[in-house]
């Protein structure tokens, strides 16, 4: 039998009277010198995992991060899935504002992809880096900078030769008909080479140059 010091500090704890599936379950129990804020952390882990599973729940959180595919869903196809996502992201951008610049401010072929390009290279570079590499701080961020720009460069002469050579080849066509040729001139060329920049952008830009090292060292 418990001392009445002991009886006083575990309370109701293994009370006999009470039945075994009617035991208290300690969520009350409060020790000497407890202020209660231990109570208080315990209930916002509990709301903060509570939303947590929720969110992870969530038809959005199963679609963007992937979940769909399963047991296909590797590291590997997770990565091209973000860097497509992010790229469609960025070619929405880049193709209305290309359409707006063209068509209705009159910029030209070789304006408008300028244009197009920035609005699209902004979102692309953030979601590309942040999301579809998971490349956080700065390091070694001045040389993924420095070759994401040569990168785009590359890409935007590229696309300004198709837009104004498709301009040229149906300067005597409708208006409609030339703004539309145009816009899907510059829409092809971003698809191909977003496919050809995934590439570069894996083997040369968002390398993890640490880890990189650390396999050199090991060999």
């Amino acid at each position: 039998m418990p001392a009445p010091s002991d009886h006083g500090r575990l309370g109701t704890l293994d009370d006999p009277s009470q039945p075994p599936g009617e035991q208290p379950d300690g969520t009350g129990l409060r020790t000497d010198g407890d202020d209660g804020a231990g109570a208080e952390l315990g209930s916002a882990n509990g709301a903060r995992a509570a939303g947590t599973t929720q969110r992870e729940h969530s038809l959005l959180h199963w679609l963007v991060e992937a979940h769909w595919l399963g047991r296909w869903r590797t590291p590997a196809l997770l990565k091209l899935w973000r860097y497509g996502a992010g790229s469609v992201v960025a070619f929405v951008s880049s193709v209305v504002v290309y359409y707006a610049f063209f068509s209705w401010a009159h910029l030209g072929a070789i304006g408008s992809t300028w244009v197009a390009f920035v609005a699209g290279a902004v979102p692309n570079w953030i979601l590309n880096r942040r999301w579809a590499w998971e490349k956080r701080g700065r390091d070694g961020v001045a040389r993924e900078s420095a070759l994401y720009v040569m990168v785009s460069i590359v890409s935007l002469v590229v696309s300004s030769a198709v837009t104004k050579a498709t301009a040229l080849a149906v300067v005597h066509t409708s208006h409609t008909a030339r703004d539309l040729l145009v816009t899907f001139s510059y829409t092809a060329s971003v698809i191909v080479l977003s496919g050809l920049k995934y590439l570069v952008y894996d083997r040369f830009v968002f390398v993890d140059r640490r880890r990189a090292r650390g396999a050199t060292a090991t060999e």
